[in-house]
């Protein structure tokens, strides 16, 4: 089990590493909106073919699942991903991401609110180093405040997206322990994100002519098939496992890798301030996952 656990760790960590500068791709084309409803649309409908080939899982369920499945849909395949694409339009992939370590904050807490489970006084360490390390990544843009408006904006929409990404996978937990299979409850998930999605396209009145450019499509499928089908199962089966506290750990190396890829690709340079933040928002999230002896001896 846990060679297991530990090789959907390192799938979704590394194809989400990536997703980050594939999301540059999508936004160039087309809306933040209409980009992510052809992404999980296309991912829904993989999903559902691929229960109906290979998992065979039944896909009735009574309307109180599907609140749940809708809910963890609109969070997880919807608000969080409309806004994570419209902080990359402020900053590069690789900063964006770096606003998603603070998933391991949220997730501890939202278990803490939802479900009871004894949370860490390192918590509320790791909470202050990690916020110390996002102060730093953005010193310049925070001492010329008019220069960088747009990036502490785009830092401002990253932590909410991310507090609504730590939302769905409460209702995705919750799912979980409905005895819902995650294939089906990520294939309902995705399909409400994408027609929530359509419906705030249209209140927008967003054009949602499907952009027919070769790096839109290769993209789509990249975003749709690994980074949505796989890398979300992966981490969703985690969740179901070892919890959504622990399963944040990818939150802590996704984005590292993130920072790599957009430096090789974006010209993202490493300042002494972005280096330092990068080691204390990763400080703060292995202190915060780390089990204090109080807390454990009274499970």
């Amino acid at each position: 089990m846990k060679s297991r656990n530990l090789l959907l760790f390192i799938i979704c960590s590394l194809i989400w590493g990536t997703t980050w500068l594939v999301i540059k791709f999508q936004i160039n084309e087309t809306s933040p909106t209409v980009g992510v409803f052809y992404r999980f649309l296309l991912a829904a409908v993989l999903m559902f073919l691929f229960n109906f080939i290979i998992t065979k899982k039944s896909i009735k369920y009574p309307l109180k699942n599907h609140l749940f499945f809708f809910l963890q849909g609109c969070f997880n395949f919807c608000f969080n991903y409309i806004l994570t694409y419209v902080a990359e339009e402020k900053m590069s992939s690789g900063l964006v991401a770096l606003t998603f370590t603070s998933l391991v904050y949220f997730n501890m807490i939202g278990m803490r609110l939802w479900f009871k489970k004894p949370i860490s006084r390192n918590v509320f360490v790791g909470g202050l180093m990690g916020a110390f390390g996002i102060t730093l990544l953005f010193w310049k843009e925070i001492l010329g405040f008019q220069a960088g408006v747009g990036p502490i904006f785009g830092v401002i929409i990253g932590i909410v997206a991310t507090l609504f990404a730590s939302t769905g996978n409460m209702f995705a937990y919750k799912n979980h322990r409905m005895k819902v299979p995650v294939v089906i409850f990520n294939s309902y998930g995705m399909l409400y994100g994408a027609l929530m999605s359509f419906c705030i396209g249209l209140v927008r009145q967003e054009n949602f002519a499907f952009p027919t450019s070769l790096t839109f499509i290769l993209s789509l499928i990249y975003l749709a098939v690994f980074g949505s089908v796989i890398a979300f199962w992966a981490y969703q089966t985690l969740v179901t496992t070892i919890g959504a506290d622990r399963a944040a750990y990818s939150s802590i190396i996704a984005p590292m890798i993130a920072v790599v890829v957009s430096s090789l690709f974006e010209n993202v340079k490493f300042t002494p301030h972005i280096l330092g933040g990068i080691i204390f928002c990763i400080l703060g999230n292995l202190i915060s996952i780390q089990k204090d002896k109080l807390v454990t001896s009274k499970n």
